[in-house]
């Protein structure tokens, strides 16, 4: 019995659905009951195409990178898609019938209608994992026999968006708190990045979606009163030229590129507050992540896991003087983390996921409710 994963993002590359998928494939792999586990994703520099071998984990780095990319042109991006999705279209069958695939688990930031025709094809149950609420929900119904989604926002949007409750799952990302760093790991990251001793963090890729433009100005409006706070973004610049510009003319902002996550955890723990100002989060990481090592935090709008344990620190909306007026709310109060990174627990989180994998395993015909093959 084998298990193919399909993710852009997987170990070593950064972020938290890197860390996700790199997770459940190494749990999966341990448990005999589901066999092998294949994971399909993206070609990355000095990595080989050949498939690697990771004890039961076999890693295929096959898929052209997009996703993965640290910046690349429009015209680029357009040509990768593109390519991305004729791979799908031309090779996704009969990677499945190699490596005897018996369920394919995909990460829904990759959409498009050839690759929906290529898994359509496949003779095999397919689960979706929607991660953030950038892909519509209803060209999902004939795609997925189940989707899998991070949070209970994101859950109340798939069933808004006419997936079939009965046929999605809410599955909390699987997370383990880091090692809170030392005081000099803190102070060794200030010193390499040229930091202030006091500065607020973002930590995400730079795009307009995740409300880099609003905090920039939000900034602006906060440091007028906070004259020694710097400001500190941190990711995978998306945005080019453009956020270069922004970062240039406003004083006290320093864009420090994308970092390690032993980095990221280390300017995390030094930072005053932690801002996410997205405007389309599941259940992001970097805020568990913020919260572990004990930093404040400024929540996006929408997530009910956050209006519930953390509601004095989440945005009432994603504009400038909100976000603005939220940090200094949060900075000058003494808020206590209640937060149940409990049901996070990894091997709790692998169960409950097995538990969907063993409605739709050895089926005869799989795909029956979405419409079949």
């Amino acid at each position: 019995m084998s298990i193919l994963i399909i993710t852009p993002l997987f170990p070593p590359a950064p972020g938290g659905a890197a860390a996700y998928f790199g997770q459940i494939a190494r749990i999966l792999a341990a448990k005999s009951e589901f066999g092998d586990v294949v994971v399909l994703t993206e070609r990355q520099p000095s990595s080989p195409v050949e498939p690697t071998d990771h004890g039961r984990v076999t890693l295929l780095r096959l898929l052209p990178p997009r996703v993965t990319l640290r910046r690349a042109r429009r015209a680029y991006q357009l040509v990768s898609y593109a390519h991305t999705q004729i791979w799908f279209a031309y090779h996704l069958r009969n990677l499945v019938r190699r490596f005897q695939i018996d369920l394919i688990h995909f990460h829904t930031r990759y959409r498009g209608r050839l690759l929906y025709r290529a898994l359509a094809m496949c003779p095999v149950p397919v689960i979706a994992d929607l991660r953030d609420q950038m892909t519509n929900p209803s060209n999902l119904v004939r795609v997925a026999d189940h989707l899998l989604c991070c949070g209970e926002a994101v859950h109340t949007f798939a069933s808004t968006g006419g997936f079939p409750p009965e046929r999605a799952t809410l599955l909390p990302i699987p997370f383990a708190c880091p090692k809170v760093p030392e005081a000099q790991q803190v102070r060794d990251v200030r010193t390499r990045f040229r930091l202030p001793s006091k500065y607020l963090l973002f930590v995400g890729d730079i795009t307009a979606t995740k409300g880099v433009y609003d905090l920039l100005q939000a900034y602006r409006i906060w440091k007028s009163e906070h004259s020694d706070g710097g400001l500190v973004l941190a990711g995978t610049n998306r945005e080019g030229k453009q956020f270069e510009r922004k970062i240039a003319t406003t004083p006290g902002a320093v864009y420090v590129g994308s970092v390690s996550t032993t980095d990221a955890i280390a300017l995390m723990a030094g930072a005053e507050v932690l801002v996410l100002p997205s405007r389309s989060e599941g259940l992001p990481r970097v805020i568990l992540e913020a919260l572990a090592v004990g930093t404040k935090v400024v929540c996006p709008p929408g997530i009910p896991e956050f209006e519930h344990y953390l509601p004095n620190q989440v945005l009432t909306d994603v504009s400038p003087e909100a976000i603005a007026r939220t940090i200094d709310q949060v900075q000058r109060s003494n808020l206590n983390c209640a937060y149940p990174f409990g049901e996070h627990n990894a091997d709790r989180v692998v169960e409950r996921l097995g538990g969907v994998y063993r409605q739709y395993l050895g089926q005869n015909s799989p795909g029956a409710e979405r419409g079949g093959k």
